[in-house]
């Protein structure tokens, strides 16, 4: 390989060689980029789920309660049945299901949302083990006995030992937590086990009056699955469960990025394989007008014993090394888009069904988020589809262009001069 006359041909034309590797660059640089944006936002909507263990949330819509007194369910929280349940186990690709019992509790002097859950479980609300503050957790012997969240904790002057009344019932306070800790989802102001959120709402008037109650009743359940049939056990419940069936998966939370993310997650990589494409028609046009300027050269190599394809591999080997060196670059200043990009934060805002508060309260629905860092990356197989897009797209053109300007005879070239 003749690396001085490739080195020495880059060296001597630098504003073309300059006006090349920049276009590769900053192609390859807007493609990663792109890629990385895309990602960190996905990234970002799985991080609800991801903190409370789980890979799909199920609930179902259900009736407004005929009166707010006591306990009733939201209606996005209507019970789920025994057999629904057995048959969402049964689904391919299920590999657990967590239970847990939402409700509200209107008291004469003050609104208190509370949910049952099964100490014993490690995903889902069994996540606030992680998150105590104060205290202990609930453990799968305790009766009698709740945690709060810290922030209600805090309004009501509630500390651990003190206690709370629930539908006329003392629960004693062992515990504070901090939920903010795990996703703002199922979101309550007091934890229960569940056997006694059961027996609470076989007793409220309010339930019993709209639905017909399982002996344990259940109206969230938290679905781990296998990470490469997940997608297909979401599809699969929603036909299973009915029409009002709330199936809450990563991709739910996508949809509240808005437009701007929606476009960049579908057409993110035609918009980077585009800059790409420009780019590399940049490197036509070097290569064209290195060509015409060399006219004389090729004809002179001709002349002087040069075969055709000794032409074409030098002027591709020139096109190669412009390629290479404007990838590089190209890539690192990729890198450095992601690193800033990982400075900034995205609010993923909860959906309401998740985490459902009376809009007919004072101030409206409670409005919960998540805050989460942009995890934005540059992967090494983007790095190489890249490299291998325009090495082979950088081939096909250089290669061509030689081709043609080795057919050039020598004597037509140097009587033209």
């Amino acid at each position: 390989m003749q690396v001085r006359y490739v080195w020495s041909e880059l060296v001597h034309r630098p504003q073309r060689s300059v006006v090349a590797i920049l276009s590769i660059a900053l192609g390859v640089a807007l493609f990663l980029s792109l890629q990385a944006y895309a990602e960190g936002y996905q990234n970002a909507a799985r991080k609800p789920l991801t903190e409370i263990g789980a890979d799909i949330i199920v609930q179902r819509e259900g009736d407004i309660p005929e009166a707010f007194e006591g306990i009733v369910f939201p209606h996005s929280t209507a019970p789920l049945r025994e057999e629904e349940i057995a048959a969402i186990r049964e689904v391919e690709g299920v590999e657990d299901v967590g239970r847990a019992l939402f409700f509200w509790v209107f008291e004469p002097d003050q609104f208190i949302v509370g949910l049952g859950m099964d100490p014993e479980s490690d995903f889902g609300p069994g996540r606030l083990r992680a998150a105590v503050r104060e205290g202990r957790f609930l453990q799968s012997s305790d009766t009698g006995v709740a945690v709060a969240d810290s922030s209600y904790a805090d309004q009501y002057q509630l500390r651990v030992g003190d206690s709370v009344t629930i539908s006329g019932e003392v629960f004693e306070l062992v515990g504070l937590v901090d939920t903010s800790r795990v996703g703002n989802v199922a979101n309550a102001n007091v934890y229960l086990p569940l056997a006694d959120a059961n027996r609470l709402v076989h007793e409220a008037p309010n339930v019993n009056a709209i639905y017909t109650l399982d002996e344990q009743v259940t109206n969230l359940l938290f679905v781990k699955a296998d990470s490469v049939q997940a997608a297909k056990v979401s599809e699969a419940l929603q036909p299973l469960l009915g029409e009002k069936t709330l199936v809450t998966t990563p991709q739910s939370f996508e949809a509240v990025f808005g437009t701007t993310f929606q476009l960049i997650d579908r057409f993110g990589f035609l918009v980077g394989f585009t800059c790409l494409i420009l780019a590399l028609l940049s490197l036509l046009r070097v290569i064209v007008g290195g060509l015409a300027e060399r006219k004389r050269d090729i004809g002179i190599m001709r002349a002087v014993g040069w075969k055709k394809r000794d032409i074409v591999k030098q002027i591709t080997r020139e096109s190669l090394v412009l390629i290479m060196a404007g990838w590089g670059i190209g890539a690192i200043a990729a890198w450095g888009v992601t690193h800033v990009l990982r400075l900034f934060t995205v609010s993923i805002p909860v959906p309401w069904e998740l985490s459902p508060t009376p809009h007919f309260m004072a101030g409206g629905a409670k409005e919960l988020s998540l805050t989460v860092t942009l995890e934005a990356a540059v992967h090494l197989y983007g790095l190489l589809a890249a490299l291998l897009l325009c090495l082979g797209i950088g081939w096909c053109i250089s290669w061509w262009l030689a081709r043609n300007a080795a057919n050039l005879k020598p004597v037509e070239v140097l009587r033209s001069e």
